[in-house]
Order: C-alpha cells, then sequence, then structure tokens
C-alpha cells in the first residue's frame, strides 16, 4: 500500500492581489500572509493527527516550495524536500498575466466546453497533458511501496490527476473545488486507486 497525500499550496500574493488574471503557473508568487499561516495550521494538523511522510515532493514554484518548507519544518524539519518540475501548475502559455475577461471570451467558452480535457491556451498545455506529466511524478513514487508520500503542487493540477485516475467527465475539472493547503488523500493498494478524502481543509477553520 502506497499513500499520496496531494496537497494545494497555501494562499499566494498573486492569489490575493491578481484573481482578476490568468495565473497559470505564477510561479514567481511568494507566499501571502495569510498563506504563511494556512501552511502553518496545516503543519500543526498534519502533527496532531501523527501523519508520518516518507517522502515531502514540492512542484518548482515559490508559493509550494514555501508551504512544504513551512509544514516540514513543523512535522519533520530535519527532512529533505525533493523539487519537482513535473507537478507545476497548468501552463496557460500567452495567456498568463492577461485579463481573464479577454481571453474567456464567449466563443473561448463554447471551444473549451466542447472538449476541455484537451483545450489549451495559445503555446500552453491541455489538462490531459497536465495529468501525464503528474502521473510521471507519481508513478515514480508509486515503486516505493508501503512509502508516505506528500505532494505539494496545485489546485488544476491535483484536479487533471483525479480525473485520469477515476475516468470522472472532464467538466469536473471546473466542478470540484480545492482549496489552498487542502488535503487529498489516496491509497494505492493491489494495483487499485482508493479515495480516503478530497479537498480537506478542516484545519483552516481552527
Amino acid at each position: 500500500m502506497t499513500l499520496f497525500y496531494l496537497i494545494r499550496h497555501a494562499e499566494s500574493d498573486y492569489n490575493l492581489n491578481h484573481s482578476h488574471l490568468v495565473g497559470g503557473r505564477s510561479s514567481h508568487s511568494p507566499l501571502s500572509e495569510t498563506g504563511i499561516l494556512q501552511a502553518k495550521k496545516l503543519g500543526m494538523r498534519m502533527k496532531r493527527e501523527g501523519i508520518r511522510i516518507d517522502n515531502w515532493i514540492a512542484s518548482s514554484a515559490v508559493r509550494a516550495r514555501q508551504t512544504a518548507e513551512i509544514v516540514m519544518s513543523i512535522v519533520d524539519p530535519t527532512a529533505t524536500l525533493i523539487i519537482d518540475e513535473t507537478i507545476e501548475e497548468i501552463h496557460q502559455g500567452d495567456w498568463e498575466g492577461k485579463p481573464r475577461i479577454e481571453c474567456y471570451t464567449e466563443e473561448c467558452l463554447k471551444q473549451i466546453n466542447q472538449d476541455n480535457w484537451n483545450f489549451k491556451a495559445p503555446n500552453g498545455e491541455s489538462q490531459r497533458e497536465v495529468k501525464e506529466r503528474m502521473m510521471i511524478c507519481i508513478k515514480k513514487w508509486m515503486k516505493k511501496k508501503d512509502d508516505t508520500n506528500a505532494i505539494f503542487t496545485h489546485g488544476v493540477a491535483i484536479k487533471c490527476v483525479l480525473r485520469g485516475i477515476y475516468n470522472w467527465d472532464p467538466a469536473m475539472t471546473y466542478t470540484t473545488d480545492i482549496h489552498n493547503t487542502s488535503l487529498t488523500e489516496l491509497e494505492y493498494k493491489k494495483d487499485v486507486w482508493h479515495v480516503r478524502r478530497i479537498n480537506d481543509y478542516a484545519h483552516l477553520a481552527m
């Protein structure tokens, strides 16, 4: 049995101040003050629940790395963080940093709704491609049976993994919420994936 905690990064400055823009990777954005507090709350929860992590992995985005480092400082200060570029957020290509209203036109939304799994922004990537590169990382750690893995990644990236594993309707990648620092826990056992929880962010209410 192998466990995976897919954890969305805490709130970033970009989340806070640029929600009207297409974010995509925005990998340079650090955590906001609220995000730092969110990461501390997650760390305290994981320590309180006795969650033991064998492998700590974070995307190369600043906000994901900072979230992981804060949680690790509480749960396991001596652990080593592994940075993996394959678990970055979806790349929105030429749209990144542009106003959403300019990109998501009526005609564009029609195209997305026709096939959102394979739609991609100009010079960007599709949700299917996100799932494929995310699974490169996950399959690597699947080989370490009986390990528990914490993967600090991104909202759309997590939803793409869930859609790919469980063959959900592609539209669910838009209707499924993944909150900052939420825990999505998956178990891989005897060649079958089991969902333990999705989007669990109860610690933020504490």
